[in-house]
C-alpha cells in the first residue's frame, strides 16, 4: 500500500494568539509531533504552509517536502495544493492537521491496515458528534475529481463535500486523539489531561 502524507500548517491560528505549529509540547514542536506520527505510516510528508513558515519548518526539517500555501483559502485548499504536489501517484493520502497534540503514530499504523484500495469510497475518517474529522484520516487517490468539481463550483466544506460521498467510518475508541489545539484553553485542558498541570 503506497501512502503519502499531508500536514496542514497553513491557518493563521488567530485563536491561538501565536503559531499553532510551533507550540512545543514534551520539548518538541507541534509539527515535529504531527510528522513523526505520520513517519509511522509513510516517510512521504508534504507540509503545506505559509511562506513566512517556510525558514522555522526548514529548520525541523527531516526531509519533510514544504509546500507554500497560495491561496491561502481554508483547509480544503490546502489540501488541494499539497495533492498536486505529490510527485507519484499513490494508494491513499493520510491527512492531518498540524494542531492534534494527542495524535499517536501508532494508531495511525493500525488505522492504515484497515485500508482498502479497491473501495469505492473517497476517504476513510473518524466521526465525532455525527460529524467527520476530516484533518485527521484518509482519502483514497481518485478523490480527486470529485474533489475538484467540488471546489470548482466555489464550496470550501469539508463535511458538505464529504456527505455527498461513500466515507468509511473509523472505529476510534481513543477519542481524545482528536483533540484540536485551537484556543489557549484547547492547550490548558491538554497539558492538564498530559501532566496534570498547566506550568
Amino acid at each position: 500500500m503506497n501512502i503519502a502524507a499531508i500536514v496542514l500548517t497553513g491557518g493563521q491560528s488567530s485563536r491561538m494568539g501565536r503559531d499553532k505549529a510551533f507550540i512545543e509540547i514534551k520539548g518538541q514542536p507541534l509539527l515535529t509531533h504531527i510528522c513523526t506520527a505520520a513517519q509511522q505510516v509513510t516517510e512521504q510528508i508534504y507540509i503545506v504552509a505559509r511562506a513566512e513558515q517556510v525558514d522555522a519548518i526548514h529548520k525541523l526539517s527531516q526531509g519533510w517536502r514544504v509546500v507554500i500555501d497560495q491561496q491561502l483559502d481554508g483547509a480544503m485548499i490546502g489540501f488541494w495544493q499539497g495533492l498536486q504536489a505529490i510527485a507519484e501517484p499513490c494508494d491513499w493520502i493520510l491527512l492531518l492537521a498540524c494542531d492534534l497534540p494527542n495524535l499517536h503514530g501508532q494508531t495511525l499504523q493500525i488505522w492504515s491496515q484497515q485500508l482498502d484500495h479497491s473501495l469505492t469510497a473517497i476517504a476513510y475518517l473518524p466521526k465525532h458528534n455525527d460529524h467527520w474529522e476530516p484533518l485527521c484520516g484518509f482519502y483514497a487517490w481518485h478523490c480527486q475529481s470529485s474533489l475538484a468539481q467540488f471546489i470548482q463550483s466555489g464550496r470550501r466544506s469539508f463535511q458538505h463535500w464529504l456527505q455527498e460521498q461513500v466515507v468509511i467510518e473509523i472505529d476510534h475508541r481513543a477519542s481524545p486523539m482528536l483533540l484540536n489545539c485551537n484556543t489557549p484553553k484547547d492547550l490548558e485542558r491538554h497539558l492538564l489531561t498530559e501532566f496534570g498541570t498547566t506550568d
